[in-house]
């Protein structure tokens, strides 16, 4: 089976210009991150696109949320997910939702910023 979750988490959670600005990421939910701002990657699926004649898997559909977490301000948060957009561009992925805020339900949560990625991995391609 295809998955490419860890390879597109380490890449992202890696890059020398992300890495600036993130104290802590994840790809476990937590109701409080360990540190902010705070990058929370998830997978929504990788269901097989294509397969051969012997049933093997030759593509999945990958998509991933990420969430950015700021204690201080939305628009250090909102910055974030704008960098995080652009590297994920760069990996080849489509934007398909947000970047878009989500409401806080009291004074004291986070900021947050929410981002789904979509691409079609085949088999051999370079991410």
């Amino acid at each position: 089976m295809l998955d490419i979750s860890s390879l597109v988490y380490t890449r992202l959670s890696n890059d020398e210009t992300l890495k600036k600005y993130i104290k802590g990421s994840g790809t476990t939910r937590n109701d409080t991150p360990s540190a902010f701002p705070y990058l929370y990657f998830k997978s929504l699926g990788q269901p097989t696109t294509s397969s051969s004649l012997q049933n093997k898997q030759c593509a999945i559909s990958a998509d991933f949320e990420i969430t950015i977490y700021d204690s201080g301000s939305s628009s250090k948060a909102k910055q974030l997910i704008f960098l995080v957009a652009d590297i994920m561009t760069e990996l080849g992925f489509i934007l398909k939702y947000g970047p878009l805020e989500v409401d806080r339900s009291s004074t004291s949560e986070a900021y947050r910023w929410i981002a789904r990625f979509h691409r079609t991995y085949c088999e051999g391609d370079l991410i």
